[in-house]
C-alpha cells in the first residue's frame, strides 16, 4: 500500500511546479529522485564498509581511463588529418618537419579539444596524459595524410 507524505517547497518552485503539473507525474518524479539518492548513499556506505569489490572497481576505472586516452588519440588523428587536408602546402610541410615538435596548429587543435571535453580546467596527470594522447593522434593524422600525398607531390 502506498503511503503519503507532505513535501514543502518554496513559493517560486511551487509556481513552477503548478505551471507544469499536468506535464509531470510528481509522485513518480519524486520517487525516482529519492530512490536514486538513496541508492547512491547505500553504494557509498557499501564502499566505506569495505565490502565493495575493490579489484573490480579498479579494473573498471582502468578500462575507462584507457578508453579516455584511446578516444583522445582517435579524435586527434581525425582532427590532424582534417587539418592536413585543409592546410596549405607550406603549412603542411612545416608541420610534418616539426613532428614530434609542436606547431601553432597543433596547439590550437589541442586547446579546442580540451575545451570541447571540459579538460581546460586545472592541469593534472590525467589532463596532461589525455592532451598528450590527443596531440600524438593529431601528429599521426597529419603524417598519415602526408604519407599518402608526398610521392604525388614529388617529395621523398
Amino acid at each position: 500500500m502506498a503511503k503519503k507524505i507532505t513535501l514543502t517547497v518554496n513559493e517560486n518552485l511551487f509556481r513552477q511546479i503548478d505551471a507544469w503539473r499536468s506535464s509531470f507525474n510528481l509522485s513518480r518524479l519524486f520517487q525516482d529522485a529519492v530512490s536514486e539518492a538513496i541508492r547512491r548513499k547505500e553504494e557509498f556506505q557499501h564502499l566505506l564498509s569495505g565490502a565493495a569489490d575493490i579489484p573490480r572497481i579498479v579494473e573498471r576505472l582502468k578500462a575507462e581511463k584507457q578508453h579516455l586516452f584511446e578516444n583522445a588519440r582517435a579524435a586527434g588523428t581525425a582532427d590532424g588529418s582534417a587539418w592536413a587536408a585543409r592546410a596549405h602546402y607550406e603549412e603542411l610541410v612545416a608541420a610534418v618537419r616539426s613532428i614530434p615538435g609542436t606547431t601553432d596548429a597543433e596547439i590550437k587543435a589541442a586547446k579546442a579539444w580540451e575545451a570541447r571535453h571540459k579538460l581546460a580546467g586545472p592541469d593534472g596527470a590525467l589532463h596532461d596524459a589525455a592532451v598528450a594522447a590527443f596531440r600524438e593522434g593529431w601528429n599521426t593524422g597529419v603524417t598519415g595524410l602526408w604519407d599518402l600525398v608526398k610521392a604525388q607531390l614529388g617529395e621523398a
